[in-house]
């Protein structure tokens, strides 16, 4: 089976974000994948990622069940909420989300291209009060912002809008509209990973592992990056 990519493929151009974390979706459904400890995200062209991957549909309010049962897998789920148990009619994306990465692992990077983004959507009424906002570490390159907007918004117009603004505040950035020198944020984004699991993968042959993390805004502020690392961490 072709696996979705997650970046760039099934995303609906035209479905708005509605203004509501997902926690508060219990009723509508998601697309999960799983992947055993130190495996990645599924790709067709990594057999070894798609040989023991498991796919389900599930409700948003028995995530935290599925969390608890594979504790120890990689995890993510569809961005796109569903009305039906086969998700087959989309309904929105929730929460509005950005993911800013760092290619190279430099999350002094990724953190200062998250900690700007955070500083634009603070000046746009549809985000106050700031409770509107908060932060989840992925666990290697970076960070997603995770938006409650008081009203539905265009995820691709939004975009534009936040790249618009990084530029007139003299980010440096490449040829690449949404490449940053110290850091990309992605546009398109099939699949996340389930705050609360555990990144893991094999770096200079040992298995390494990382919890993903949800912060609010103030306490990304606080935090330097080996704060949260250290937070992250899994023996």
């Amino acid at each position: 089976m072709k696996q979705p990519s997650k970046s760039k493929g099934t995303l609906v151009p035209r479905i708005v974000s509605l203004p509501h974390w997902p926690e508060d979706c219990t009723n509508l459904y998601v697309q999960v994948n799983r992947n055993p400890t130190g495996i990645g995200f599924p790709d067709d062209e990594l057999p070894e990622t798609t040989k023991h991957c498991a796919q389900e549909s599930v409700q948003v309010g028995d995530l935290s069940r599925v969390l608890l049962e594979h504790a120890q897998d990689n995890i993510w789920r569809s961005w796109l909420l569903f009305s039906d148990e086969l998700c087959t009619s989309p309904v929105s994306y929730a929460p509005l989300l950005l993911d800013i990465d760092n290619e190279d692992h430099d999350l002094e990077g990724a953190y200062d291209l998250t900690r700007d983004c955070l500083a634009l959507l603070g000046s746009i009424p549809q985000f106050h009060p700031p409770n509107r906002l908060r932060v989840v570490f992925s666990g290697i390159k970076g960070f997603h912002i995770e938006a409650r907007p008081n009203e539905s918004v265009d995820n691709r117009a939004f975009r534009e809008t936040l790249l618009s603004g990084l530029k007139k505040m003299k980010r440096e950035c490449t040829e690449v509209t949404n490449c940053f020198l110290d850091g990309v944020i992605d546009r398109d984004h099939d699949f996340i990973r389930h705050t609360g699991s555990l990144n893991s993968w094999k770096e200079d042959n040992a298995l390494r592992k990382r919890k993903v993390i949800q912060l609010a805004v103030e306490d990304f502020r606080r935090s330097q990056v080996k704060d949260i690392l250290e937070t992250s961490e899994v023996a």
